[in-house]
C-alpha cells in the first residue's frame, strides 16, 4: 500500500489523479484496534473540526472502484480491500485540511491557475495549454471541472504544509550515479542453441520405462478427488427465459430517450488572455476584418492547432463557455468569456445539428439491455428461492426442480480445481472448478451435505453438495503409461541436449567461431529478440567477457558466451542519473510525509468509522 503514496506524482495537478495518496489503514495503524481510532458517530472520518460523511465517503469509494476499471464489483472490491485504500485517502486528506485551518494555510484562483499551466499532461504538443486536453483528462479521471479545482486546492494546501519539513528529503547522489551505470550497461553475446524437439530419442523398454516409473513414482499419485452436484445461477444462463413484449420496449425508450439523443456538436476555435482588457482589443481587431488566426498569432503567437478545439458538445465545456459557444452565430467573434484559465474568445467555424434515433432504430438495443438487467433481477429471484426450498428441507434436486432447473454435475477434480492428472478442468459451470470460492466452499463441506446459497461472481450464484470422495493412492504404470513414455522421453532429450551443450562449452572458442554475435541489450533482456531474453540476458550479465554458460529454457539448452560489455554515454548515464533521483528523493520524501501524516491523527484526535460506510455501500448494492 504504501508504494501507491509514494509513486505519486510530483505535481500538485497531477496529485488529484493519484488514486491512493494514503498508505491506507496500515498509515494510521489500524488493524489493532487500538488508539481510538474508530468512531462511534454517524460520521466516515473526523479530524479537528473537519470530516467526511458516510454518504461522501461511499461516494468517493463508488468513483474509485470506477476509475480503477477492473470490473469490479461494489462486493468484490469491499473484498479486495479497496474500502481501506479509500478510507486512507479520505483520512489524509481530512488531516491536513483540519492542519491548513489551524494554521491558516489557503490556495487562492492565482495558484490553482498556475499550476494548472505548468501541467504538461494539460499541453498539446507545442507545449501550450489545450483546453481540449484539460477536459479530456478531467473526463478520464471521473471529475467535473469544480470537483477538479477542489482537489487540486487541497493539493497546493497539502504542498505548503508538507514542503517546510520535506524539503531536506534526498538520496544520496552519488549511490543514484552508480545505479545509473549498472542499469544502463550493455552487453553483446554469442549464442548456440540445442532444441530438445529436435533430438532423435530411441523409445524405452519396459525395464528403462519400469525403472524411470520407480524412480519418479510419486509424482504419478492421484491426488484426492471429488464430485459434486451443482445448482449454478447465471444471467447468462436466465437470459432465455426472458421475453420483452413491445409495451416495455417503447415504455423504456421513453425513459431512456437522453440516451438516444446525438446533442449538437460545433467546431470551435479560441483564444485566451490573461486580461480581460487584452481579449478586448483582439475582439476588436476580429471586428474589424482581421481573420481570426492572425490576430491569435499577432497576440498570443498561437499555430492554427493551438486555437483549434475540434467539435465540441455543451457538456465538453464549462458552463460560462458553453452558453457562449452554442449561442454564437456562425463564422462571429463572441466574447469576451471568463474562466479559470483567463478571458476566451470564440468562433464557431461548423455546427452539426444534434438528432434523435427512432424507436425502430434503437428498439433491438433497448431489448439487450432490458434482458441482461432482468435476467440479473431474475437470478437473485432464483437465488431466494432455491435457498427458501433449501431452507425447509428439500433436496438438491428437488429445490432445482421448483424453479425448472436441472441439477449439473462436477467429477473427480482436486482442492485445485484440477482433474487425476493434474489438467485444469474445462466447461465447469461459469468455471466454477477454477473459482478459488467454489473449491473452499466445495472442500470445506461434509460428504453429502449441502451448501447454502453462495454469490460468485458477475452476479452468479451456486450451490454445491459433495458427493463422492476418493483418497489419494499410488497408480500403477499401466494407469500412467502415456505420460510416463512422454516424460521419459522428454528426460532423454534434455540430457542429450544437455550432453551437446556441454560438449559446445568445452571447446567454447572453436564451436562458437562464425556464429553471429547477438547485438547490444540490457539486463533486462531489452534488445535481445528471444523468447528467453531474460535468461540469456542473466547468464550474459553474471559472467566476464570471454567466459560462457548453459541456460535451460524448459524446451531447449543454451550455450550464451559474453563477448563484449559497453558502458552508456555519459549523457545518457546522466539522464537515467536524474530521473531516479527525482523517484528516489520522492521515496524519502514520501516516508517523512508519513511520519508526519501519522503525526497529525494524533494532534487532530483522527477517527474512522468505515464500517457505516460498509452499511451505506452494502444498502446500495441491495437496491
Amino acid at each position: 500500500m504504501l508504494r501507491s503514496m509514494r509513486e505519486g506524482a510530483k505535481s500538485p495537478v497531477m496529485k488529484v489523479f493519484l488514486l491512493f495518496l494514503a498508505a491506507g489503514f496500515a498509515l494510521w495503524g489500524i488493524g489493532d484496534m487500538s488508539g481510538g481510532l474508530f468512531s462511534s458517530g454517524n460520521k466516515a472520518v473526523q479530524a479537528g473540526g473537519q470530516s467526511v460523511s458516510a454518504n461522501e465517503a461511499a461516494t468517493e469509494f463508488e468513483r474509485t472502484r470506477m476509475t480503477l476499471g477492473a470490473g469490479l464489483s461494489t462486493g468484490e472490491a469491499l473484498q479486495a480491500g479497496l474500502l481501506n485504500e479509500v478510507m486512507g485517502t479520505l483520512a489524509r486528506r481530512t488531516l491536513y485540511q483540519a492542519e491548513a485551518s489551524r494554521m491558516g494555510v489557503t490556495s487562492t484562483r492565482n495558484m490553482q491557475s498556475a499550476a494548472i499551466g505548468r501541467e504538461p499532461a494539460f499541453r498539446d504538443e507545442l507545449g501550450q495549454f489545450s483546453d481540449i486536453r484539460f477536459r479530456t483528462t478531467l473526463a478520464q479521471a471521473g471529475y467535473t471541472e469544480q470537483q477538479f479545482l477542489d482537489r487540486l486546492a487541497f493539493s497546493l494546501v497539502q504542498d505548503q504544509i508538507e514542503g517546510s519539513i520535506t524539503v531536506a528529503g534526498s538520496f544520496p547522489q552519488n549511490i543514484t550515479a552508480r545505479l545509473a551505470a549498472f542499469r544502463l550497461e550493455q552487453r553483446s553475446a554469442t549464442l548456440k542453441q540445442i532444441d530438445i524437439g529436435d533430438q532423435i530419442i530411441t523409445p524405452p523398454s519396459d525395464a528403462e520405462l519400469a525403472a524411470f516409473f520407480e524412480q519418479e513414482q510419486e509424482n504419478y499419485d492421484a491426488p484426492s478427488l471429488r464430485s459434486f452436484e451443482i445448482i449454478y445461477l447465471s444471467p447468462e444462463d436466465t437470459q432465455s427465459r426472458i421475453e420483452i413484449d413491445e409495451a416495455e420496449l417503447i415504455s423504456a425508450f421513453d425513459i431512456r430517450r437522453d440516451e438516444f439523443i446525438t446533442p449538437e456538436r460545433r467546431r470551435l476555435r479560441q483564444m485566451v488572455f490573461d486580461t480581460e482588457q487584452d481579449a478586448a482589443d483582439a475582439l476588436g481587431e476580429l471586428n474589424a476584418g482581421k481573420t481570426f488566426q492572425a490576430v491569435a498569432e499577432d497576440k498570443l503567437q498561437w499555430t492554427e492547432s493551438d486555437t483549434d478545439l475540434g467539435f465540441v458538445t455543451r457538456g465538453d465545456l464549462a458552463d460560462e463557455l458553453a452558453e457562449t459557444v452554442f449561442l454564437a452565430k456562425l463564422d462571429t467573434p463572441a466574447g469576451p468569456v471568463a474562466s479559470t484559465f483567463g478571458y476566451h474568445l470564440i468562433l464557431v467555424d461548423e455546427i452539426q445539428p444534434g438528432s434523435e434515433a427512432s424507436f425502430d432504430e434503437v428498439k433491438d438495443q433497448i431489448a439487450d439491455t432490458l434482458i441482461a438487467e432482468q435476467a440479473i433481477d431474475r437470478v437473485y429471484d432464483l437465488a431466494n428461492q432455491i435457498e427458501d426450498s433449501l431452507g425447509t428441507g428439500a433436496s438438491l434436486s428437488e429445490a432445482a426442480a421448483q424453479v425448472q432447473m436441472s441439477v449439473g454435475f462436477i467429477e473427480n477434480i482436486d482442492r485445485n480445481g484440477r482433474d487425476i492428472d493434474g489438467q485444469p478442468v474445462s466447461e465447469s459451470f461459469g468455471d466454477l472448478a477454477s473459482d478459488s470460492l467454489f473449491l473452499q466452499q466445495a472442500w470445506a463441506l461434509e460428504i453429502d451435505s449441502i451448501s447454502t446459497v453462495i454469490e460468485t461472481a458477475d452476479n452468479s450464484f451456486f450451490v454445491v453438495r459433495p458427493t463422492a470422495e476418493a483418497d489419494s493412492r499410488s497408480r500403477s504404470l499401466e494407469e500412467v503409461s502415456d505420460r510416463v513414455v512422454a516424460d521419459w522421453t522428454r528426460k532423454m532429450a534434455l540430457q542429450a541436449a544437455k550432453a551437446e551443450a556441454e560438449e559446445i562449452l568445452a571447446s567454447a572458442a572453436s564451436a562458437l567461431s562464425g556464429l553471429p554475435e547477438s547485438g547490444l541489450f540490457r539486463r533486462s533482456g531489452s534488445g535481445l529478440d528471444h523468447a528467453a531474453a531474460g535468461l540469456i540476458a542473466e547468464a550474459a550479465f553474471s559472467q566476464p567477457v570471454g567466459e560462457a554458460q548453459l541456460v535451460e529454457t524448459g524446451d531447449s539448452v543454451i550455450v550464451v558466451r559474453t563477448d563484449t560489455i559497453v558502458a552508456a554515454e555519459q549523457n545518457e548515464q546522466d539522464e537515467m542519473k536524474e530521473a531516479m533521483q527525482t523517484g528516489l528523493d520522492r521515496l524519502v520524501k514520501g516516508d517523512i510525509a508519513s511520519a508526519f501524516a501519522l503525526a497529525l491523527s494524533e494532534t487532530h484526535a483522527l477517527e474512522l468509522n468505515p464500517g457505516l460506510v460498509q452499511q451505506v455501500l452494502v444498502g446500495q448494492a441491495a437496491q
